[in-house]
């Protein structure tokens, strides 16, 4: 991380401009100071929004994490502006922060895709990390899963943090993020969590909800409101988690059918109708292996099998494709309802979603 900073810094100095010249310039080309005032981030006294917004944005290129971190760093030119000034901002649970990130998504959609043109390769694209915290007196911490872990890994105190970015075929834009809580901790400590009384209407409130909702229904939420807001894409990329019938189903129905679903699925006990049979992931890898029915793509260097199967739990058919790289013991399963995608066509724009996992960061603050 630092050394991918100081190479942006070095950039920057060598054309004569400093960090925070950057980021104002930008936000000026993003007319953001409008944004803040059409989705209602305003503050009745003291320091500018913009400005206090402003500073937080240069956060991550000086390598600060929190409001805390920034008053014990060398950065004197700071001071002037006292710890209360961020921390009012972003504890005031009436600030729309999500309809704010919705507007500076689309005007940056609006500077990069005029045509507001789909394409071929663009997706919505949906993946869930930890955010680790420490103290248990957090308001709605929990206990997470580690699921990159395995099935034996360790829980972790914090948040899981689900993201939604849009890849359009060139640049990736984050649109929306939800934290969840997950097992519950012990009653005693329950009882010594942070507390806030919010008004049920604010947007603080609102997040507080969201805590307590199922990731699938979450998911399922953003993407309605970013199609509401009028962000186009041709697929949806998930991970096994989200492979679900109600989720593709749900998809499915959108806009007439329009969106696709690209994801990985667990080898589990859901049927598929295989040549007027109804069979499991398993069973039909074994049916194709006695059918000969093996390939391989040089270009992957991976061996696979791809078969169109009812999936009738979402009333349609799709197309499985089983990979097995060398270095593998297991088949990977994918699951397309486009069925017109070769393997490496799929594998191409699933691939996709490393973006979201290198962009995603864990968000500054909880709820507020």
């Amino acid at each position: 991380m630092r050394k991918r900073v100081k190479e942006i810094e070095n950039v920057f100095q060598s054309h004569g401009f400093s960090i925070d010249s950057i980021i104002q310039n930008v936000m000026k080309k993003f007319n953001f100071r409008s944004l803040c005032h059409q989705v209602g981030f305003k503050k009745e006294q003291g320091y500018s929004i913009t400005d206090i917004l402003s500073l937080m944005l240069l956060f991550p290129l000086m390598l600060i994490d929190s409001v805390n971190a920034l008053y014990k760093s060398n950065f004197e030119t700071m001071k002037e502006m006292k710890k209360d000034a961020f921390y009012r901002v972003k504890n005031n649970s009436r600030l729309p922060w999500r309809n704010l990130l919705f507007s500076v998504s689309k005007q940056f959609q609006k500077l990069v895709n005029p045509e507001k043109e789909v394409n071929p390769n663009s997706a919505f694209i949906f993946d869930d990390t930890i955010d680790a915290r420490t103290g248990k007196k957090i308001e709605k911490i929990s206990y997470v899963h580690d699921h990159v872990a395995g099935r034996k890994g360790k829980s972790t105190l914090g948040f899981k943090n689900l993201t939604m970015g849009l890849f359009d075929g060139t640049s990736f834009t984050p649109l929306d993020f939800s934290l969840h809580s997950e097992k519950a901790l012990k009653r005693k400590d329950t009882k010594k969590q942070y507390r806030k009384e919010r008004n049920p209407k604010t947007n603080g409130a609102k997040r507080i909800k969201e805590c307590d909702i199922d990731k699938i229904t979450s998911a399922l939420r953003m993407l309605k409101r970013a199609i509401k807001h009028g962000f186009k894409a041709k697929y949806v990329l998930v991970d096994s988690w989200f492979s679900s019938k109600d989720f593709i189903s749900t998809v499915r129905g959108i806009k007439n059918g329009s969106l696709h679903v690209i994801c990985a699925v667990r080898r589990d006990f859901r049927k598929y109708g295989y040549n007027g049979e109804e069979l499991n992931a398993k069973e039909i890898l074994k049916v194709l292996k006695k059918e000969g029915k093996e390939k391989r793509c040089r270009k992957r260097n991976v061996r696979y099998f791809e078969v169109v199967v009812d999936y009738s739990g979402i009333g349609e058919t799709v197309k499985l494709y089983y990979c097995r790289y060398p270095y593998q013991k297991d088949w990977k399963l994918y699951l397309s309802t486009d069925e017109s995608l070769s393997l490496v066509e799929m594998l191409e724009i699933y691939s996709i979603r490393c973006l979201l996992k290198f962009s995603s960061r864990k968000p500054s603050s909880c709820f507020t």
